[in-house]
């Protein structure tokens, strides 16, 4: 049986990872729409929604994400088609690529390390990486991102793989894993704009940390430089020739007022505002600093990573953590064990990563981020299932009893938090956040549809977020036709844009005094915009919690 555990983890592993991908997460988010559009538009085209031509970046809804994932998706919407379970499989075998990876790098770095035969029912020689396996395999954080098309999950494989084969180097010192490595570090850059940060640090971080190895080879040096320079060159152009950076600047620390309007109040609180005290002790420098460090330090809070998760609706399950309740115990332990652990220098570089890992979303104002920081998830998983092992390495040595019953605790209160993962995850999540997903916009677009030819213009609410790509996407919109025939409008204050109007199609808020003076028109309200009677609604569309989402008027 021994053989054959890793391949039943990652059997676990896809099945919680693919199963139903179409239905769960509830819906379909604009992110997720865009991705796919714009991997539908450079199949047929090789211009991405707007017409650029192969870019490095997606101008979308003007925040230049990375286009990576698009190109990723092109072989599965050519094979599939534009739906839901072709945009979202990649990131599920993402995910499944990720239990197996970080069960070979727990295994290249505690090489030395196993305890055998503490189980009675046929598990032999259960080792600390199949324990890391299957933490990561049933973890809610990894797999709530697992499901979803979010290009984070693959940038943050591609690190996994990319510290691997660093690990690999240092003990085989080959080119080719050196290599293999550099080339992982920078793909992840394509995918994700947090990992265009946390990249770069991570290969910094392992660069000083074996610096004096580093420079026993100069020549694999002098190689990977040069491979670095070729690989990132498409990236350096596309941030100098465009607005693509301009993202940082709207969700980034210093895109929020907060603390300059705090250092006018703690300016104000001095007898002589503009003193040189009061400029000194008040100030940006001081007070984004500050600011940084909180939100730092707030992906390592207990309510964030064990009890409630994050507050973006898209990035959680109602009333659960990024890991479960009991995880907090094994990943003090984790510390203490890994800390004394005989293989330190090679588990300075998960330490490096767990450091690291929280730096990009510390930059931005909205924190503690799960999105953001999902990398993070990988060397927390290997501290606590550390800490784990080290937990039953300590019960093994007691009596045979004792050690029964804590392993059968213990096997009862996981089995019963993850069936309450899933329970939360399935049942509760689309009936709590319904509008996080953009459910019910496929039904709307088939209606729509249906009825399309009686209307001169179809006004559609913009109250959920980018309704327009979600009709591009669901209608299958011919990209030759909406590359050239469609404006962006001006960007807000978080740096969006949007597109108001394509074909007959019309994308703004819909309240009954503004519309109701247009005729021929099908309006796609939201139900708090018009009123209970008086207006010829001919059809209602329900979230799955029975609450209503749109209303449609036939003016």
């Amino acid at each position: 049986m021994k053989k054959y555990l890793l391949v039943l983890l990652l059997i676990l592993a896809a099945i919680l990872r693919l199963h139903k991908i179409s239905f769960f997460p509830s819906g379909l988010n604009a992110d997720e729409a865009a991705l796919g559009y714009n991997a539908y538009s450079l199949l047929l085209t090789g211009k991405d929604e707007h017409g650029h031509i192969l870019p490095v970046n997606l101008e979308s809804f003007g925040d230049f994400k990375p286009a990576g994932y698009s190109y990723l998706l092109i072989p599965f919407v050519k094979v599939f088609g534009l739906t839901e379970f072709a945009i979202r499989l990649p990131s599920a075998l993402f995910g499944v690529t990720a239990v197996f990876l970080v069960y070979m790098l727990t295994k290249e770095i505690f090489a030395n390390l196993n305890f055998e035969n503490y189980l009675r029912f046929g598990i032999q020689n259960l080792r600390i990486e199949e324990i890391v396996a299957f933490m990561l395999a049933i973890s809610p954080w990894h797999l709530h991102f697992s499901r979803g098309a979010w290009e984070v999950n693959v940038s943050t494989t591609l690190l996994l793989l990319g510290i691997l084969f660093f690990v690999k180097w240092l003990k085989n010192r080959e080119l080719i894993s050196l290599s293999l490595s550099s080339l992982n570090f920078v793909l992840s850059m394509y995918f994700y704009q947090s990992t265009r940060v946390i990249a770069p640090l991570l290969g910094l971080g392992l660069a000083i940390l074996y610096f004096k190895t580093l420079l026993k080879y100069p020549k694999q040096i002098v190689t990977n430089f040069l491979l670095l320079l070729l690989l990132l060159a498409p990236l350096i152009l596309s941030l100098a020739s465009s607005d693509a950076s301009s993202r940082l600047s709207g969700v980034g620390l210093l895109a929020d007022e907060g603390p300059l309007r705090r250092v006018e109040q703690l300016r104000g609180q001095h007898s002589d505002w503009n003193s040189l005290l009061s400029r000194l002790l008040h100030n940006r420098p001081v007070i984004y600093v500050i600011q940084f460090v909180k939100n730092y330090t707030d992906h390592f809070d207990g309510n964030f990573l064990f009890v409630n998760g994050d507050m973006i609706e898209r990035n959680r399950i109602p009333e659960t953590g990024l890991f479960y309740l009991t995880d907090f115990i094994f990943f003090a332990l984790g510390i203490y064990y890994v800390l004394n652990s005989k293989s330190y220098k090679l588990q300075a570089t998960i330490w490096l990563w767990l450091l690291i890992a929280p730096i990009a979303s510390a930059m931005t104002f909205q924190t503690p981020n799960a999105l953001r920081a999902q990398n993070l998830v990988i060397p927390m998983t290997i501290i606590t299932s550390s800490g784990l092992y080290f937990f039953l390495q300590l019960a093994r040595g007691s009596n045979k009893i004792v050690f029964s019953s804590l392993l059968i605790i213990l096997i009862t209160i996981y089995i019963w938090q993850f069936k309450r993962y899933l329970h939360q995850y399935y049942v509760h999540y689309p009936q709590t956040y319904p509008a996080a997903w953009e459910n019910g916009f496929k039904e709307l677009v088939s209606y729509v549809q249906s009825v399309q030819n009686r209307y001169s213009q179809i006004w559609v609410t913009d109250k959920y977020d980018q309704p327009y790509i979600l009709f591009l996407f669901y209608s299958q919109y011919p990209p030759q036709k909406f590359q050239d025939r469609h404006q962006l409008t001006f960007r807000d204050k978080f740096n969006f844009s949007t597109v108001r109007d394509f074909d007959k199609f019309h994308f703004e808020s819909a309240p009954w005094e503004k519309v109701r003076d247009i005729h021929s028109t099908l309006i796609v309200a939201a139900p708090e915009d018009i009123p209970s009677v008086g207006v010829n609604i001919v059809k209602t569309f329900y979230f799955p919690n029975d609450q209503p989402a749109f209303k449609i008027v036939s003016n």
